[in-house]
């Protein structure tokens, strides 16, 4: 990929990182909102005859976010601004939107129909527009916890009666990844994206405590030195802040399977991963259990919107 055709927002990292909502937006943001990654997802996911026609050469990741505060707390959303190989002049969006929680049927549709009109708005106030609204490919990325069941076809979600109404209402179609029954083996282009989707699909699983040493794995085999670790701090501290069945001791031993004697040391930097609600708490309790046990350990801290693993 020629990178000095590739924007990303990597200059506005720590200013995304102080402002996202919760770990599964940051997480979302810290893969798919690095070029490489993001084109290798739609280069595994979109239809071939869509590929064929995009340059991603060229692409553009921005993070502003078309999401209301409400639907902040259910969703996560990316943009992707690419071009046609054939006409460099005209411009393609992709709306990823992430769903990160048991899903409202209505909701998704709904705002991905908000984007798409947001987003032509926003280039008409910018005299951006040319002849025609550019094209925008809708995409939602469903992490729950049941296989989605609601249509991709946004007349399903409109009281239509009569055949002769369905001229009159706006239609779309939207790409759906349903991480709970994706083959991570689908995507070959981005070892991370692959890594990605094995992280969501088994988060509350217990295989994970193994599938994590495979990861590790990839990443070392697959990218340069530096790459790897640091995905594997992103991947680490996002398990370290989440509900699921990885222990201490799994994440040790899945560092050391490519790092030896570097699991203990790398652990306590992610030890200062707490989510702002459970700082308070975690100090108190950890005051309670140090009484108890002088060694260190693990503590499990409660937030609305995750949970977080502490050593004290």
């Amino acid at each position: 990929m020629n990178s000095d055709k590739i924007t990303s927002m990597e200059n506005n990292k720590s200013d995304n990182t102080t402002s996202v909502a919760n770990i599964h937006d940051k997480f979302f943001w810290d893969v798919y909102g690095r070029p490489d990654n993001a084109a290798g997802f739609l280069k595994d996911f979109l239809p071939s005859s869509i590929l064929q026609k995009l340059d991603f050469d060229y692409i553009d990741v921005n993070k502003k976010s078309f999401l209301s505060e409400e639907y902040k707390a259910h969703y996560s959303d990316i943009v992707i601004q690419t071009r046609f190989k054939d006409n460099p002049d005209e411009q393609v969006f992709v709306y990823f939107l992430l769903e990160h929680k048991s899903y409202i049927p209505m909701r998704a549709p709904l705002q991905l129909l908000r984007y798409m009109v947001e987003q032509w708005y926003e280039l008409e106030k910018k005299g951006l527009l040319g002849d025609k609204l550019p094209p925008i490919i809708p995409v939602l990325i469903y992490q729950g916890n049941k296989t989605w069941t609601p249509s991709l076809n946004f007349h399903d979600f409109v009281n239509i009666p009569i055949e002769e109404m369905k001229a009159c209402i706006p239609n779309f179609y939207y790409f759906l990844n349903d991480t709970t029954g994706a083959d991570e083996d689908q995507f070959t282009t981005s070892v991370i994206i692959r890594c990605w989707h094995i992280i969501v699909k088994y988060l509350e699983d217990p295989v994970l405590r193994e599938k994590i040493i495979d990861i590790a794995k990839m990443m070392f085999e697959f990218m340069q030195h530096d790459i790897a670790l640091e995905y594997l701090d992103i991947f680490m501290k996002y398990l370290a802040n989440t509900d699921n069945k990885v222990t201490r001791e799994d994440t040790v031993k899945a560092i050391e399977t490519v790092l030896p004697e570097r699991g203990a040391e790398m652990i306590k930097g992610w030890a200062k991963e707490f989510v702002e609600e459970g700082k308070k708490e975690g100090r108190k309790e950890g005051r309670k259990e140090r009484k108890k046990n002088p060694e260190p350990c693990w503590w499990k801290l409660s937030s609305r919107n995750s949970v977080t693993y502490v050593m004290i």
